[in-house]
């Protein structure tokens, strides 16, 4: 849940509709699906070349269709989502800045 609202926060105003963590993942997969592509740019602006837990964030696009084949549930997620909680408390816990702006 970490994950997702710290995403969504940052994603302040950009309507995501799903996100799937990929706990398996040794490099921190996370897929998101935007209502639509210029929502998806938005997205792809406010997090790429970010950091988080001191790892560079890196985003990709995948052809929708190839998402809904990984994410059948997906393709009904249309509502754009919200952080569990108002206060923005993920941003402060998850730096998204650069290590060397923290110091």
């Amino acid at each position: 849940m970490r994950v997702k609202d710290a995403i969504l926060e940052k994603c302040d105003g950009i309507a995501v509709t799903h996100i799937q963590v990929d706990r398996q993942s040794r490099e921190g997969l996370v897929y998101m699906k935007c209502a639509t592509q210029e929502e998806a740019g938005r997205a792809y602006r406010a997090l790429h070349g970010s950091w988080f837990d001191s790892k560079l964030v890196t985003v990709k696009y995948l052809r929708l269709e190839r998402y809904y084949e990984r994410f059948p549930g997906a393709a009904r997620a249309i509502a754009p989502l919200k952080p569990s909680n108002n206060q923005k408390l993920s941003m402060p816990v998850h730096n998204w800045t650069s290590p060397m702006e923290a110091n």
